[in-house]
């Protein structure tokens, strides 16, 4: 079976006024059809970068600087621009953290999912009956409650986990191969969390949708995820399916972030805590990127 993603040895470079920055190092995974694969890491640690990056939606500063990105055998980074606007939306889609920051304030839903099917190449000759349609369809998916109603209405006008299912209705109406969720359920309390959970599982049964999965939340990664990849300061230090790194993990970042996890078994003692914090790009240690926090330290730890 053919990878739906395929990143291969990719290393990105954010440009700044003092020097270059090398954001991600050598990192290889894959994406396999239907599969959700969680990337799980601290803040700093690159797991935006890598979505950004797959996705060719780094900032100006940013540059993938060597390495390959193959989408269903087709090599992103050598994708002329306008092909690359086409592919995304229809073939790939984002899912941000802020919902909010992604819906335009002074539209409505209507509006804006009917310019995604208007601009998206293949949709183009669906007269406004059809696209109303699929709208309809996408937005009763997950879960909108009167979409005859409501599609009318303008993103204020909906909750937080409603603005989110909204963009995920966005995300998936062209039905995308692929699908890039970074964070979507941070900014949302734990029921809705759980629905957004459970929505995205549904849908990948339904659509067969690849799903690259990144978040800080190791709880959503066991409820959700086939596989998973664990980042530190850039680069992947582990990588396996679900249940094989919970039950042994190999890596001191991952055994420590397991740790870090509330659990029943440890109830009345001490949460376990990783000292220090993420390196900066700018004072990366010497060896083990993870030496200065890990217990387990050695002499070689310092060098390779």
């Amino acid at each position: 079976m053919n990878p739906v993603l395929d990143v291969r040895s990719l290393e990105v470079v954010y440009q700044t006024q003092v020097s270059s920055l090398q954001a991600l190092h050598d990192v290889s995974f894959v994406v396999q059809p239907g599969e959700i694969v969680g990337i799980v890491g601290e803040s700093g640690c690159g797991k935006s970068t890598v979505g950004s990056a797959v996705m060719r939606l780094l900032p100006p500063n940013g540059a993938i600087s060597s390495g390959e990105i193959l989408f269903q055998g087709r090599d992103l980074r050598q994708m002329p621009a306008d092909e690359l606007r086409g592919l995304r939306g229809r073939e790939m889609a984002m899912i941000f953290q802020d919902p909010m920051t992604c819906l335009n304030p002074v539209f409505t839903i209507r509006s804006q999912m009917f310019d995604i099917l208007r601009t998206q190449q293949g949709t183009t000759r669906l007269n406004k009956k059809e696209i109303e349609r699929l709208a309809f369809q996408s937005l009763d998916e997950v879960g909108i409650p009167d979409v005859a109603k409501r599609i009318d209405d303008y993103p204020h006008q909906f909750s937080g986990g409603m603005r989110q299912r909204i963009l995920i209705a966005m995300a998936l109406v062209t039905r995308p191969a692929l699908l890039v969720a970074d964070e979507p359920t941070s900014a949302l309390d734990v029921t809705l969390e759980a629905q957004i959970i459970d929505l995205i599982r549904e849908l990948r049964q339904a659509h067969q949708t690849s799903v690259l999965f990144i978040t800080h939340d190791l709880g959503v990664i066991a409820q959700l995820c086939d596989r998973v990849i664990v980042m530190y300061a850039g680069r992947v230090v582990e990588q396996q399916e679900t249940l094989a790194l919970f039950d042994n993990p190999r890596h001191p970042y991952t055994r420590a972030l397991l740790a870090a996890v509330p659990s029943r078994v440890h109830r009345g003692e001490p949460l376990a805590t990783i000292p220090g914090r993420v390196p900066s790009l700018t004072s990366l240690p010497e060896g083990c990127k993870f030496s200065d926090r890990c217990s387990l330290i050695q002499e070689i730890c310092l060098q390779a």
